[in-house]
């Protein structure tokens, strides 16, 4: 085969190399903002009849959650499923054209994995492995002045802290950082599975037609 076949047949396995290069420095660039598990107070109830609880849209701010020096949004979770939280996905919305990525191993409590996939309308990043976040329990406290039952039950533990936060430099460069999501502690069906179902829906109402 001439030299001109088969650089006609090899250049589009050298586009999509270069696709690949440049889409993974893009997406490891080491300035995109930190999606961080951590501990918190003060929360909002995940629970059976709500497992994928939303946030934002929020704007992040300097506060005393953030990594020093940096622009960050802190929500607080509760676990009130009964069950332990062996995988949570943050999934972002892009509001603002920021990409999002795993921050260091050494700053994410709970969990002893990461990993983030970006499809270009929302971030997923998927937090694994570790402890897992264990579910909060009831116990009885203390009456109150305003209340003369001797026992009430409140939820105690399973909290944790969502951290996105983002460089001054970053926020500085790409304008202010607002965002969006999900917060999932139930799994989705995958696009490969929905797919699927759909395709075998398709031959099934063939297969009725044909012998209708």
């Amino acid at each position: 085969m001439a030299r001109g076949g088969l650089l006609k047949h090899f250049r589009p396995a050298l586009l999509l190399l270069a696709v690949a290069v440049f889409s993974a420095s893009a997406w490891a660039d080491g300035i995109d903002p930190k999606v961080i598990i951590q501990k918190g107070s003060g929360s909002t109830p995940i629970t059976v009849n709500n497992p994928n609880p939303s946030f934002g849209p929020v704007t992040a701010t300097q506060n005393s959650n953030c990594l020093t020096g940096d622009f960050c949004v802190f929500e607080v979770y509760q676990n009130q499923t009964s069950q332990t939280l062996h995988t949570l996905t943050i999934a972002i919305n892009d509001l603002t054209n920021f990409a999002f990525q795993c921050g260091d191993l050494s700053q994410i409590s709970f969990f002893s994995a990461c990993s983030a996939s970006d499809n270009g309308h929302v971030t997923d990043v998927t937090f694994s492995g570790g402890t897992g976040i264990l579910p909060a329990v009831q116990q009885c406290v203390s009456p109150t002045a305003l209340s003369s039952v001797t026992c009430q039950k409140q939820f105690v533990g399973g909290e944790f802290g969502l951290l996105i936060d983002a460089t001054a430099s970053e926020i500085a460069a790409g304008g202010s950082l607002t965002v969006a999501g999900n917060v999932l502690t139930t799994p989705e069906p995958d696009a490969g599975i929905m797919i699927l179902s759909a395709a075998l829906a398709f031959g099934l109402l063939k297969l009725l037609r044909r012998g209708a």
